[in-house]
């Protein structure tokens, strides 16, 4: 409300001050009005400005005698005029242009509302017995999706985890998402051995991906108390574990996928009711201090958020953490998944794992 009155309070001081002086002529100035109102207001509030620009310049010429020849006649304060509803005219274009343009903006960010919403679907809160909370950040305040992702299928075989980065950013980056994911949501449901998915989503990734491009991957399952994991040049996962985080650690880590070698590299681990596990991308450990540039300390960062019960508070516990580190000035997308193992026996049954 406030700053649709600006471009009237502009038109208040340019009649000021042409009625505090007798020496000089200033309400050409009154073609601010309207210019401004074109900031930010519709066509027609423009328009309204302008007749309000102009009507005040008639008024002061009558009010100064502007008309006459100690104004320099009518042909000068004609000009005068003239000069403010041409400038009006010109506001009210640029009005009619910025309106269109916000527009096309907001049916841009809808479509892209859309596509997040299909490439990443929402994850359930219960899956195969597990709890699953997961969040998508992005370095752009105006943007809703990018090249990280994530998602969590139940199949015969386990709850099957997956989340990725693609290197580089826009478009490209979605296209190679959005295939990687489909790959992953076809694969998981029909291959029996993580690895034969890494090796799928490798095959998917190297057929789409330019010479300059890669996406890494981190996959995982969980089948009774086992946890297996295969990463593709992907950050460690974090266990936490009695309110203690510890990177969960393949002994080799593989290629990226695009660029993935045929080797079999698994990590097993064995839950424990109350275990917590975090996947996420290089948007939360290449947070960084802009006045020190030191890196966000991830794992006490962690251990502070996922203190909270609940796995959804602790998500945006550390997203708030990372924000406060960095300013608010965040440098890459960052995609979270945290699961959570119920205290409360919620495991769907399934081979021991491993001590």
């Amino acid at each position: 409300m406030v700053v649709g009155l600006l471009p009237l309070l502009m038109l208040g001081v340019v009649v000021g001050l042409q009625l505090a002086n007798k020496q000089w002529t200033v309400l050409e100035l009154a073609v601010l009005c309207p210019m401004l109102a074109a900031t930010f207001a519709g066509p027609r509030l423009t328009a309204m400005y302008g007749v309000l620009a102009v009507l005040a310049g008639v008024l002061l010429g009558l009010h100064d005698d502007l008309f006459g020849k100690a104004g320099g006649g009518a042909a000068a304060q004609s000009v005068r005029l003239s000069g403010v509803a041409v400038g009006a005219v010109l506001a009210v274009l640029v009005s009619r242009y910025n309106t269109r343009r916000e527009t096309k903006l907001q049916n841009i960010s809808r479509v892209a509302e859309v596509a997040q919403q299909t490439i990443l679907t929402p994850v359930p809160r219960t899956v195969g017995g597990l709890r699953f909370a997961a969040r998508y950040e992005s370095a752009a305040a105006e943007a809703v999706i990018g090249g990280d992702l994530y998602e969590v299928i139940d199949t015969p075989w386990g709850t099957r985890l997956l989340v990725g980065d693609v290197r580089g950013k826009g478009l490209e980056a979605v296209r190679i998402a959005s295939r990687v994911l489909g790959c992953f949501r076809l694969v998981a449901r029909q291959a029996a051995d993580p690895q034969a998915i890494l090796t799928a989503l490798d095959a998917e990734a190297a057929q789409v991906c330019g010479p300059d491009d890669f996406v890494t991957a981190v996959v995982g399952q969980v089948r009774g108390r086992c946890l297996r994991l295969v990463n593709a040049g992907h950050p460690d996962p974090l266990l936490v574990r009695g309110g203690r985080a510890r990177p969960l650690e393949v002994a080799a880590r593989l290629a990226p996928l695009g660029l993935m070698s045929p080797e079999d590299n698994t990590l097993d681990v064995t839950l424990r009711a109350g275990d917590r596990l975090l996947l996420y991308t290089d948007g939360i450990t290449e947070a960084r201090d802009p006045a020190t540039r030191g890196f966000l300390p991830l794992v006490p960062a962690v251990e502070a958020s996922f203190a909270r019960a609940d796995l959804d508070e602790a998500l945006d516990g550390l997203l708030t953490r990372v924000r406060a580190w960095t300013h608010s000035a965040q440098s890459d997308d960052a995609a979270l998944l945290a699961v959570e193992v119920p205290r409360g026996g919620l495991l769907r049954r399934g081979p021991p794992g491993p001590s």
